[in-house]
């Protein structure tokens, strides 16, 4: 077997004051569980060279390969989901892959308003599995708004949005 180049890992500077290490995948190109496994290396280093707490990683939907990298090491997972019938499918076999794994796990509803009926019938599920529910996110134009203007929502609302992602913040350093 030949070993192939399948993505580029990179490392940026935020205008947060943290750094971001992110990759991409080649178009067409296989083994993105490597790569996310690459990533989260490299962020493991810098974390330790930085005396960073924390390391975030963002995790993409479903439940293959690129996850089950995302998700191993992990000491916490915040799942956030949607209230539509297959965001909620798709909520419980992340649990039961994240059940696999032993990790404490939480969940934000995104757009928890649009659907009123399905938010109840998520939030009646969380319970049932004994996760905690950090939040209910409601739609609103502030999320177009800061992605028009390249900002992020706090940015974009500070006075409504920062209390909101301090309290989540909060909850989920209790997780682990």
């Amino acid at each position: 077997m030949e070993e192939q180049n399948v993505g580029q890992c990179f490392l940026s500077d935020t205008r947060y004051g943290c750094s971001l290490v992110h990759a991409r995948l080649d178009i067409g190109a296989d083994n993105s569980g490597k790569l996310v496994a690459k990533v989260k290396h490299e962020a493991q280093a810098l974390a330790k060279t930085e005396a960073k707490d924390f390391i975030l990683v963002d995790g993409s939907p479903g439940i293959g390969c690129p996850v089950i990298s995302s998700l191993s090491g992990a000491d916490a997972v915040l799942m956030v989901t949607e209230p539509s019938l297959s965001a909620h499918s798709d909520l419980a076999r992340l649990w039961e892959l994240i059940q696999k794994f032993r990790i404490p796990a939480a969940c934000i509803i995104n757009k928890a308003d649009i659907n009123p009926r399905i938010t109840a019938g998520i939030k009646t599920w969380l319970m049932h599995e004994g996760i905690r529910h950090l939040a209910d996110l409601d739609y609103d134009q502030d999320f177009q708004k800061a992605i028009t203007a390249g900002k992020n929502v706090v940015e974009e609302n500070n006075a409504k949005w920062q209390p909101v992602f301090a309290e989540i913040w909060n909850a989920i350093k209790e997780i682990r």
